[in-house]
């Protein structure tokens, strides 16, 4: 036997051993084989579907269109938080929700992403995705309006306008005092970065971004030349208390005017002095103070008034002088009848005044809101006329000036309607009124108060039944009205005529 003569034995293990890696070849060929038949026929049977054991926001996805699983999505979605945020300016922070930042679930999104679970991979991708649960993680979506709005509005919270220059009269000189630098919220910087952060369940703290707004920086000869005018101009301010007829009078000068003066930009840029209407308001409620009484203006009539005569440039006005509401502490005996007598106010008007109040029973030690005597007096006051009515003497006189020109008998009201006691004026005229609850007419009605109920007392001659008698014609001299004064003929035709709105009317 040669050295290279193969024994039985030998050639038989070789045979097996050739056997054997044909059988584990043609195996594995055939699990290639069935595996991609497997694929193949998973992915026709999953064709427009989301494959299996996919799942976001704890939704099973697995075997949904994409539009079914928006709709199984949506309703999870929005109840999602979205995280924290947190805005800062270095010393201070704002929290919010990241939905009100205009952060939230995109479920559209999201569905994308899971159905690509799978899809353009490996076979061994596919098939793991099959085999066990695959989780996705949201996508976000991020609203600029949304985040502006929030941001515009923290900006009118936080940002800082810069204080504007000021003017000061020092030693009788104007002098510039400079203003100081504000800031004011970046608006599109602090968007633009909160569009970078992008979106994700987490906690954020961004820190917002201001810029600086320098003030004005006016030029101090061309101030002075434009204030040096205004300083030198005179106001005389008056005003009339019905109440004590006194006149308060009170003159400003270069010290009170200056207070009023500010800058504003001109349309070039330069620096323009103008009065400011609420440093007069200022200057106003300083004078109510010192008046004491509760005293006071119709502050923004009055500072618009005291605008208008210094823009014509200076000179003197009146303005109307206002009075405080009181409180009466009931004591025996008190009715709301006698208060209307103590204070000189229609009865009707303290029980308008007191809704939560019995009128017919007052508790002793109940607190009583007597309505401030502007209420009776609303029109700015003629100074110089004057009417008087004396319910006792039943009679009333007319002055003017301090001069007696008229002195009637008259007619008042009924003890069961009486004339109400107190300081009016005259509020409206009509030639001829109708009283539909009478129905009469009353020639020259002068308004003077309203009693209640939407009934006005007033001036007017004797009445006219419909049938054309004249009522009440032998009564004058004793009361005899259902509240309003009655004067004869040609008596309240003179008075008519003679009295205007604002007129003040006392009845004692």
């Amino acid at each position: 036997m040669t050295m290279h003569e193969m024994t039985p034995s030998r050639r038989e293990d070789l045979l097996l051993g050739g056997l054997s890696l044909l059988l584990t070849l043609i195996l594995i060929g055939l699990t290639f084989f069935c595996g991609w038949v497997f694929l193949q026929r998973m992915e026709r049977l999953y064709q427009g579907h989301i494959y299996p054991n996919v799942y976001a926001l704890g939704v099973a996805l697995g075997g949904m269109t994409p539009s079914e699983a928006i709709a199984a999505l949506d309703p999870v979605a929005a109840q999602v938080s979205t995280g924290e945020l947190i805005l800062t300016d270095g010393d201070r922070g704002w929290s919010y929700d990241w939905a009100e930042a205009g952060m939230s679930v995109d479920a559209s999104a999201t569905v994308q992403a899971a159905y690509a679970v799978g899809r353009g991979t490996g076979w061994r991708e596919q098939l793991s995705v099959w085999l066990d649960y695959h989780d996705v993680w949201p996508r976000f979506a991020f609203d600029a309006v949304t985040a502006r709005g929030l941001l515009e509005a923290l900006s009118q919270r936080i940002s800082v306008p810069p204080v504007e220059p000021t003017l000061q009269l020092n030693n009788g000189e104007i002098v510039i005092v400079p203003g100081m630098v504000g800031r004011v919220l970046d608006v599109s910087s602090t968007l633009a970065q909160l569009q970078a952060v992008g979106g994700d369940l987490y906690r954020v703290e961004l820190p917002l971004v201001f810029a600086d707004v320098a003030p004005a920086d006016p030029d101090a000869v061309n101030v002075k030349a434009q204030v040096e005018p205004l300083l030198g101009r005179s106001m005389t301010l008056m005003a009339y208390d019905v109440l004590t007829e006194e006149t308060l009078t009170w003159t400003f000068g270069r010290e009170d005017i200056a207070r009023w003066l500010y800058l504003i930009p001109g349309p070039d840029g330069s620096s323009l002095v103008d009065i400011n209407k609420y440093a007069i308001q200022t200057t106003l409620v300083t004078l109510g103070t010192e008046m004491g009484d509760g005293r006071g203006f119709r502050f923004d009539e009055a500072a618009q008034q005291i605008l208008d005569v210094f823009d014509a440039g200076g000179g003197s006005l009146h303005v109307y002088l206002t009075h405080p509401e009181r409180v009466h502490q009931v004591r025996s005996g008190d009715t709301v009848m006698k208060l209307g007598d103590q204070y000189g106010m229609p009865p009707g008007l303290i029980v308008a005044a007191n809704p939560a109040i019995n009128p017919d029973q007052l508790s002793v030690g109940q607190a009583i809101t007597i309505p401030s005597q502007d209420i009776l007096l609303p029109n700015m006051p003629i100074i110089g006329k004057k009417i008087v009515v004396s319910l006792t003497e039943q009679r009333t006189r007319v002055y003017e000036n301090g001069a007696l020109l008229y002195d009637w008998v008259v007619s008042t009201g009924l003890p069961d309607s009486p004339t109400h006691r107190g300081t009016f004026q005259v509020l409206g005229k009509h030639e001829e009124a109708y009283a539909s609850q009478w129905d009469l007419w009353m020639p020259y009605f002068i308004s003077v108060y309203t009693a209640g109920g939407g009934v006005e007392n007033g001036f007017h001659e004797l009445p006219i039944l419909a049938n054309g008698q004249r009522l009440w014609a032998g009564s004058l001299g004793h009361p005899a009205s259902f509240g309003c004064i009655i004067l004869g003929i040609p008596d309240a035709e003179t008075l008519y005529n003679w009295a205007e709105v604002g007129v003040t009317v006392v009845i004692e």
